[in-house]
């Protein structure tokens, strides 16, 4: 039996990365904490995969409708990520322990400066 675990965080534009973006590294390294501390916090809610293999899908919900490549999403779901592993819902996010993520469009959020990333875990068979 298959058990998934579904957690959703609303991104402001502060926070929000991409993989096309230029940013100082300070910057980037700043979003990042307070990302990963995010999904830390939130995570602690999940009941932990433990050694099992977990596969991730990511959905990307932009504020508008329109074209969009999920996989830009990459630095903001990679800390989300990290966050699960410092809450344990993941002992790690290797490819021992992990496949993915994979990268998908969710519907608008129709908020202006908000990105919604929900993030699907899957015990993989």
């Amino acid at each position: 039996m298959t058990r998934n675990r579904t957690i959703t965080f609303d991104i402001g534009r502060d926070l929000w990365m991409t993989a096309n973006q230029r940013t100082h590294w300070a910057v980037k390294a700043k979003r990042t904490k307070a990302l990963r501390s995010m999904a830390a916090g939130e995570g602690f809610s999940l009941e932990p995969f433990g050694s099992r293999l977990a596969r991730a899908t990511a959905y990307i919900g932009y504020p508008r409708n329109g074209r969009a490549d999920p996989a830009n999403a990459a630095p903001t779901v990679k800390a989300l990520i990290d966050g699960l592993v410092d809450a344990r819902v993941l002992d790690d996010d290797d490819h021992t322990h992990l496949l993915g993520p994979d990268y998908r469009r969710d519907p608008a959020t129709g908020i202006t400066g908000i990105w919604r990333v929900r993030i699907v875990l899957e015990e993989a068979t």
